[in-house]
């Protein structure tokens, strides 16, 4: 019934909103102009005091991308999505989650090597879902040893949007934001042969490799791209600055391999073929097994076509299928234990398939109309406790037996309307969804209507921006969650929020404020107990991100951030009592950055600080994990440097400087691995150096 009543109050809004505005004829299109983007380096810093750099296929403006419209006449600074753009903005690290931090409200929880979480203002999950270009690909292993962004290889996309709450309704139900990887159409102008090659070398036998190459025409093109990452075991800091941590169990080894194809015959048309590969392994610290497998198979086909028409604007139809094929064991890497041998086998295979059409309805009125549908089938094979190597790679011969089908369908509308002679723009948004969960086991079948929307309002005069957003958005019960003890008797969860953000911009000086206050229906918690269940109950959120930047000389730059999320269980459930602190939230966490550019040379100093964290709910928690207790705070520092000119660079740093010991209040617990001691945190990466070369040609 809620569901219902959302829906139909989002779709009302909606109509409210759009209806009148469908005869204003004015238009603000022509007055769009270059943005200045948030830029990553290599190392994975952001700096947006600069331009957006070209990557090579930009060169000498032979290269245009058919590429996703966005909200039409943009021109506001201050926006609820943030996009990282460019060759240098694609987050070259082999830990995705690590390298969101530099934007302030991310946070991460480490498990191993790979697999580490990525958390938006305290969520994720479901709740923050990771999308590759439109598409869904999850992973495998119920406890989620394989997350998305073990199979997703940054280099291989154009762009991250990242979407901060539920005002969105594009890309899914997004309870508190989304990270959505996009890979555009590129259609060439004129004959072309480009590619550009990168090398990392590191602490800790660390290999980060890439290399891609685009060769093509007039009317299509080929782009081939691999990538490389490998690491030993890591030592963790010390107490001391110049004694060595522990080790870690955390050795990895990820591969991937990309072959795009697209075929061009006008500059209004485009249609793509990819296909995507990878395998890996990693070792973690957090549990009994290792990822002795990640098998990535990915096919995705894409076509775009922008209309000459007033009012239809651009067709874009989406089709994709991956698979994931995962083995974890206890004996590949890892000393065996009491001579019991483990192999546990999932395979999970994701479809999806989405239309949208772009509209103008009238000069100032843009609309987006899309439908989507998904289908999420999970297997699994297990040898069970056996006592040889031999018995348990037998169960690889065996057949998968069925687990989880989930199917999804979905419609939405979202639209903006931004007239030329007003500093005012309006965005609005409604989303249906239907889901349905089967389990295998018991032949239950479990299915939710879903109804997410929202409305916005900004305004820009001068340097000064602001936004008032309102979103709700619905989810159903995950596949993590659904495997839990009561999982398929959960209802859906059911987010309304309240957005707030503020932006002052003059000369060099940058000043961003938002605020936030979620109001959690039937939020899903899980209790770790001797049986790990799942309840909902009623939770609220709220908080606050703060960044600021600031440039002197043109050759010295500034900036700063802080981000807290307050969280408070709101209804009596499962033990967790009313007026309890919500599990699995992150403290109050500070950046600052101090770097200098001239003439091609930087240097740069990083500083990521965390307080201490004395709000928890012991062994309650998420589908990420649980709360052990109380945790301290720390800060480290890091510093890099070299040259960049053109398609060169060069650069040098030390990660973790003063070799700090310390953990993320988010954390695992690690066990007993050989002669490894279990440690009540998974702890971070001591000082380490690195070196990373890049060429374009």
């Amino acid at each position: 019934m809620r569901s219902t009543m959302l829906f139909a109050t989002s779709f009302a809004t909606l109509l409210i909103v759009a209806v009148p505005l469908c005869a204003d004829t004015r238009s603000k299109r022509d007055e769009t102009k270059p943005e200045t983007k948030t830029i990553v380096d290599s190392s994975g810093a952001l700096d947006s005091t600069k331009e957006l750099e070209s990557s090579p296929s930009d060169k000498a403006e032979r290269v245009y991308k058919l590429s996703p419209v966005y909200a039409a006449a943009v021109r506001t600074p201050i926006q609820s999505t943030q996009t990282l753009e460019g060759k240098d903005a694609l987050l070259h690290s082999g830990d995705i989650a690590k390298s969101l931090l530099y934007v302030p409200g991310f946070s991460t929880m480490r498990k191993g090597g790979l697999g580490s979480e990525v958390i938006f203002r305290s969520q994720g999950a479901g709740r923050v879902p990771i999308s590759l270009d439109g598409s869904n690909l999850h992973g495998a292993c119920g406890g989620r040893m394989d997350t998305t962004a073990t199979y997703i290889f940054p280099e291989n996309y154009h762009r991250i949007l990242l979407i901060k709450g539920p005002q969105d309704v594009r890309f899914g139900a997004l309870v508190s934001g989304g990270v959505v990887f996009m890979r555009d159409i590129t259609a060439l102008s004129a004959n072309t042969l480009q590619a550009d090659t990168s090398m990392l070398a590191g602490s800790f036998n660390r290999l980060d490799l890439h290399a891609s190459a685009l060769a093509g025409g007039k009317y299509g093109s080929l782009q081939a791209i691999a990538s490389h990452y490998e690491s030993g075991d890591y030592r963790t800091g010390s107490a001391s600055s110049h004694k060595l941590g522990a080790s870690t169990h955390t050795a990895y080894k990820r591969e991937s391999a990309s072959l795009i194809a697209t075929f061009t015959p006008s500059k209004y048309t485009g249609i793509e073929l990819d296909m995507d590969i990878g395998r890996g392994f990693s070792s973690y610290q957090d549990r009994s097994m290792d990822a002795r497998t990640f098998d990535r198979l990915s096919f995705s086909l894409k076509a775009q076509h922008e209309f000459q028409n007033d009012i239809i604007k651009k067709l874009d139809l989406r089709a994709s299928w991956h698979r994931v094929d995962h083995i974890m064991d206890n004996f590949s890497h890892r000393q065996v234990i009491d001579g019991i041998y483990k192999l546990n086998n999932p395979q999970r295979t994701n479809a999806n398939a989405r239309a949208e059409l772009t509209l103008y309805p009238s000069q100032a009125l843009t609309l987006y109309l899309g439908t989507s549908y998904a289908y999420d089938d999970h297997q699994m094979r297990s040898s069970g406790d056996v006592n040889s190597t031999a018995a348990a790679n037998a169960i690889l011969s065996a057949s998968y037996k069925p687990n989880f089908h989930f199917n999804y369908a979905s419609i939405f509308a979202q639209g903006s309307y931004a007239q030329l002679d007003s500093a005012s723009s309006v965005y609005f948004g409604a989303r249906y969804d239907y889901a349905q969960a089967y389990q295998a086991s018991n032949a239950q079948v479990a299915s939710d209507h879903l109804g997410s929307g929202f409305v916005r309002y900004q305004y820009q005069k001068d340097g000064f921006s602001y936004l008032v957003g309102l979103g709700s958005a619905q989810r159903s019960a995950d596949f993590w969650e659904r495997g839990k003890m009561g999982g398929m008797s959960l209802a859906p969860e059911t987010n309304l929020q309240l957005d707030i953000a503020a932006l002052y911009q003059v000369d060099s000086l940058y000043i961003q404020a938002s605020v936030y206050s979620a109001y959690m229906w039937d939020y899903i918690a899980l209790h770790y107990g001797v049986n790990t269940s799942a309840f909902n109950t009623n939770a609220l959120l709220a908080g606050a991100e703060l960044q600021a930047k600031y440039g002197l000389f043109d050759f010295l730059y500034m900036s700063g951030s802080l981000a807290y999320t307050y969280g408070q269980n709101l209804t009596t459930k499962s033990g967790l009592l009313a007026g309890a602190p919500l599990p699995q939230v992150a403290p109050l966490q500070a950046q600052v950055s101090l770097w200098l550019e001239y003439r091609g040379f930087l240097a740069r100093a990083d500083v990521f600080a965390n307080a201490a964290q004395s709000r928890y709910a012991k062994d309650y928690g998420n589908v990420i994990g649980k709360d052990f207790g109380a945790s301290l705070g720390f800060a480290t520092l890091s510093i890099y440097g070299g040259y960049k000119r053109k398609n060169f660079s060069l650069l040098c740093g030390i990660e973790n400087l003063t070799n700090t010991l310390y953990s993320y209040h988010l954390s695992k617990a690690g066990v007993m691995i050989g002669d490894l001691a279990p440690v009540s945190r998974i702890y971070e990466p001591g000082r380490s150096y690195y070196v990373k070369l890049t060429l374009g040609f």
